[in-house]
């Protein structure tokens, strides 16, 4: 395979954001390249180094056809997803995980795809947030039955993650009558991870409980998992903005209740988020996530 090895352009300093936008840096941009699957456009690794995560890599074409792979060191950067650019596509985005740009960092990355031809490439910043423990970020729109396919290198550093959450953007509304469907291949029933009877479907994200799920085996023998969303009747449309591991598959405490006791809550980073708290409201009101109280972990859904 042909790789082109381009050379980063010097950053570009944008004092203030336009549009709580801002260019982090510029990695190529002169001659448009022409990408096929023999001749990709790389970017080094070193070009990576000052980049944080939850920025995205922002791609501008002059022409497209098919489909645009990102990969890293010869297989998809994990948090990626398999991108359908058809006909007079103008630009792609990939946010940027803590898992991807770790690998970016380590072997640079490898635009590729079946033809397209490239305008430039930059490294953005649009305020969004990376949530912890998320392998895929960024917005995903959800109109008519669409399926996100998450590469399945998001999961090379799954760690025995009780549950996959599918979180969804703040205005999508209260209902929880959506249709979801979690496979790794279309009309097998032993493909699927959960639908609408397994997943615990709350306004504000889907909790896919993957106990008796090995993601390295269900994933073996294809490139992709499948997130497939439709809004429901009557319902808005709305985004996916991350998709997120939590818990263990070991035992995790329910929040204690009727105890009297005073507690100190850490997140699971170690930093002291409430200090001599009664057990019984030790994680009240505090984000979803999991939390260290009394020497528990507790999980906050």
């Amino acid at each position: 395979m042909k790789k082109l090895l381009l050379a980063a352009a010097v950053a570009t300093a944008i004092l203030m954001p336009v549009s709580a936008q801002e260019t982090v840096k510029t990695l190529y941009t002169g001659e448009p390249v022409n990408v096929t699957w023999a001749n990709t456009l790389t970017i080094p690794a070193e070009d990576f180094s000052d980049v944080s995560t939850g920025n995205y890599i922002y791609i501008t074409f002059e022409k497209t056809t098919d489909v645009i792979e990102v990969k890293a060191d010869g297989t998809w950067l994990p948090g990626s997803r398999l991108t359908f650019l058809g006909d007079n596509t103008t630009d792609f985005k990939l946010y940027l995980t803590e898992a991807g740009l770790n690998t970016a960092r380590q072997h640079g990355i490898e635009i590729c795809g079946a033809d397209f031809t490239v305008k430039e490439v930059s490294v953005m910043n649009d305020g969004f947030v990376m949530p912890d423990g998320a392998i895929w970020g960024g917005y995903f729109w959800i109109e008519n039955w669409n399926t996100l396919e998450l590469f399945k290198t998001a999961f090379d550093s799954y760690a025995g993650q009780r549950y996959l959450n599918v979180n969804f953007s703040a205005d999508k509304g209260d209902f929880t009558n959506y249709d979801i469907n979690v496979m790794t291949a279309f009309d097998n029933p032993a493909a699927l991870w959960a639908n609408n009877d397994k997943a615990d479907r709350k306004a504000s994200r889907a909790v896919i409980d993957l106990e008796g799920i090995n993601p390295a085996e269900a994933l073996a023998g294809v490139n992709t998992l499948l997130i497939q969303m439709n809004p429901g009747e009557g319902n808005a449309p709305f985004n996916i903005t991350s998709l997120t591991l939590s818990g263990t598959l070991s035992s995790i405490s329910a929040p204690v209740a009727g105890e009297n006791s005073l507690v100190d809550v850490y997140n699971m980073q170690g930093i002291l988020i409430r200090k001599d708290v009664e057990a019984a409201d030790a994680t009240a009101a505090l984000p979803a996530g999991i939390y260290i109280a009394g020497g528990k972990k507790i999980i906050v859904r």
